[in-house]
């Protein structure tokens, strides 16, 4: 059963649970940066939402390029983490 987005029944170390055997990859493909005239630093909350040029409770700051390379390229970029098991020993929820 749910609570408030929490499962009230099952504990974060149990074998059921999703957090047991995780799975994350970060594959990078084409990218296009159209930032010639733009801030060198942002800040965003840690899911990189609310993006602002000055700092905030909580925020995060963010480098950037000020630069333009948005002709048409593509790539095909490396997957990162692809072959790592993120839920060894230790870890647990929210992880």
């Amino acid at each position: 059963m749910l609570t408030n987005g929490t499962l009230d029944s099952l504990a974060y170390d149990d074998p059921r649970s999703p957090f047991n055997g995780a799975h994350r990859v970060v594959d990078i493909n084409g990218n296009f940066l159209d930032n010639a005239d733009g801030p060198e630093t942002w800040y965003t909350d840690p899911m990189g939402g609310h993006a602002s040029t000055s700092p905030f409770p909580g925020s995060i700051r963010q480098f950037i390029a000020r630069k333009k390379n948005a002709e048409a390229f593509r790539f095909e970029g490396p997957a990162i983490g692809d072959d790592r098991d993120y839920g060894g020993s230790g870890v647990h929820a929210p992880n």
